[in-house]
């Protein structure tokens, strides 16, 4: 990074710092549009009980956004005073997740709630040390109102005194319906590049515009996304996929330079088609407006596995979706493909960001839609429903009808059989798989070596030839 731009990050971070004092803006009822209704009687009780035992707790960030905007939130994030391991305590149904941020995820009466401690921003110097890597410094709520990416998400809503708690500015930018950056936005891209791709998210989902400095910065700091973790960006592309305005989400994205920082082609240049690698937009078109079809047309989320298979599929090879749609191939060329797929598929899908606890499934998905499709070319129409990733590897071909030239005959026959399958449960990062194989504890091979060990060498002890 140039030396100017580390010492306007320097005076924005100095400037940051100065800023935190002064009391919150509170809205009292009937001040602002939010009606106790909206609110799920489960995360009603999360805070209840975390007051009743000492601590403190609001209702943060989206669920608030929404709330003032008059939408129905899709989930509920609470923070406390609590620390993790003392909300654990609290609740039965509870488990500490995150390394990076850690938080607690609880289901209680069939709300999963996330609930975090108020954290504050940790001291940095230079432009090295702006990179979060930890944000579990514990602070008070102002500092957890003022660490966080942008201002109408940094709201907070009380739900016994039913008061809205700003102490960012937040409410202002909801009424001028502008994105706008806590901290500067070159310090806030700096501390988290994921920020730049969610600021365009929001731009296109609520239809708000972006803050004039936060463009600017935006455009100029494009290529630090290549500093996020790959799987993180693989998380959040799955988002974007299955919001609905995945053709406007993405647009935007290629407008302000962030597409090829976010796809990563060139770093696994490989696996795509020249014609990707260049320009990846006009391949992901089709495929994009089939996704928000699927979402207004169905009004239920596409599988994250799925969306994102969908999108390597759309700027894969040529022989990749061949293979797929069942063409038939020279037999050298065959066979090729074949060990470039089981050989490949699963290190393509984990270099390119697929969480671990998604490749088997996805591979599954794979191996069902191209059976599914291979037996559509040869006039079989019945399909096993007991097949593992079925339902899925529906939802992929008719998200690929496009690519794969289908005939909307077919198609329609998918979606008529869709209800009646068997969901595959593709696992995500809240939910790991303990090990089954040969492992009835649940434990890593390691520990159960370990523990093979200690039996052994308590045998040795206690066998009578030794004594």
């Amino acid at each position: 990074m140039p030396a100017s731009q580390s010492r306007s990050i320097a005076s924005a971070s100095a400037r940051l710092a100065a800023s935190l004092g002064g009391a919150p803006h509170i809205l009292g009822p009937g001040e602002h549009p939010v009606r106790p209704d909206q609110i799920d009687p489960a995360a009603k009780a999360v805070c209840r009980r975390l007051r009743d035992n000492g601590f403190s707790a609001l209702i943060v960030g989206g669920a608030v956004r929404d709330m003032l905007l008059g939408r129905n939130p899709k989930d509920f994030d609470i923070v406390t005073s609590a620390r993790p391991p003392e909300v654990k305590l609290l609740f039965q149904h509870a488990r500490i997740i995150g390394r990076r941020f850690r938080l607690v995820l609880l289901r209680y009466q069939g709300l999963e709630v996330e609930v975090s401690t108020f954290r504050a921003r940790p001291a940095r110097q230079g432009r090295s040390s702006l990179l979060i890597r930890r944000d579990n410094m514990y602070g008070s709520p102002r500092e957890d109102a003022f660490r966080r990416d942008f201002t109408v998400n940094a709201l907070g809503f009380d739900p016994d005194s039913l008061s809205v708690v700003d102490y960012v500015g937040g409410l202002d930018d909801l009424a001028r319906r502008n994105i706008r950056t806590i901290s500067p936005p070159e310090v806030s891209f700096a501390e988290d590049p994921v920020r730049m791709l969610r600021a365009v998210r929001f731009k296109a989902r609520l239809g708000f515009d972006l803050d004039p400095a936060l463009v600017t910065a935006l455009r100029r700091m494009a290529g630090d996304l290549r500093h996020a973790v790959r799987h993180r960006l693989a998380e959040e592309t799955q988002r974007f996929l299955s919001c609905g305005h995945a053709v406007r989400v993405f647009g935007e994205f290629d407008r302000n330079g962030l597409l090829k920082p976010l796809l990563a082609l060139q770093e696994h240049r490989r696996y795509f088609t020249r014609g990707a690698l260049k320009d990846p937009l006009p391949l992901l078109g089709p495929y994009l407006e089939e996704l928000d079809r699927w979402t207004s047309r169905e009004g239920e989320p596409i599988p994250p596995t799925v969306a994102l298979l969908g999108l390597l599929a759309s700027l894969a090879r040529s022989e990749l979706v061949a293979y797929l749609r069942g063409d038939r191939l020279p037999v050298p060329l065959k066979r090729a493909v074949m060990a470039d797929l089981r050989l490949e598929a699963p290190v393509m899908l984990g270099e390119w960001g697929l969480l671990k606890g998604q490749i088997v499934p996805a591979l599954q998905i794979l191996a069902a839609a191209r059976k599914l499709l291979w037996e559509h070319r040869r006039g079989v129409e019945a399909f096993s429903a007991s097949r593992p990733g079925i339902r899925e590897a529906w939802t992929l071909i008719i998200l690929l009808r496009n690519i794969l030239e289908l005939e909307d005959a077919y198609v329609e026959r998918g979606l008529a059989a869709m209800p009646d399958l068997p969901v595959l449960p593709i696992l995500d990062h809240h939910r790991p798989r303990k090990r089954t194989t040969g492992n009835s504890t649940g434990l890593h091979d390691g520990a159960r070596k370990r523990r093979k060990r200690r039996r052994r060498r308590r045998g040795r002890r206690s066998t009578p030839d030794q004594e």
